[in-house]
């Protein structure tokens, strides 16, 4: 799975997590990564229903699952403005790792992409940089270090 600067979107502005995966799957459409948004969207609520997604230290780690995906990706999005998000500290979100994942992959590499990025997510010098960056090329260092298990 590649990860590049195409994956990093920052100062995104959305207003709630909605618009946000409404956001994302646009993107994904646009990017040949998904052929229908609807269904992406529907994936990410349905998941979302589950358990929330939201972590702490304004990160989460909103996923997908669907056969409307052509291949593995990770997006990163850093929010112009915070949103609101059950999460373990009770704070809203800024930054948001998206896992967009085929069906054929959920047991394997699904597991491991989230397993990868929230470890990185317990390692202060990893939240301080993605939280302060706003060099996309930082951004996509430190990111590939993390999904590659170079962390």
């Amino acid at each position: 799975m590649k990860f590049d600067n195409n994956n990093i979107l920052l100062n995104i502005d959305v207003k709630d997590k909605d618009d946000l995966f409404a956001y994302i799957a646009k993107y994904a459409e646009e990017k040949g990564v998904i052929d229908d948004e609807q269904t992406l969207i529907a994936a990410f609520i349905n998941r979302e229903k589950e358990v929330s997604t939201g972590l702490q230290d304004s990160f989460a780690i909103p996923h997908a699952k669907s056969d409307c995906i052509k291949e593995p990706t990770v997006l990163y999005l850093k929010l112009l403005h915070p949103i609101d998000w059950e999460t373990f500290d009770d704070n809203p979100v800024q930054n948001v790792f998206a896992l967009l994942v085929p069906i054929g992959y959920e047991g394997t590499l699904h597991l491991e992409m989230i397993s990868r990025i929230a470890t990185s997510l317990l390692e202060e010098k990893f939240i301080k940089t993605v939280k302060k960056s706003s060099n996309v090329n930082e951004l996509k260092s430190v990111i590939t270090e993390v999904m590659k298990g170079e962390n």
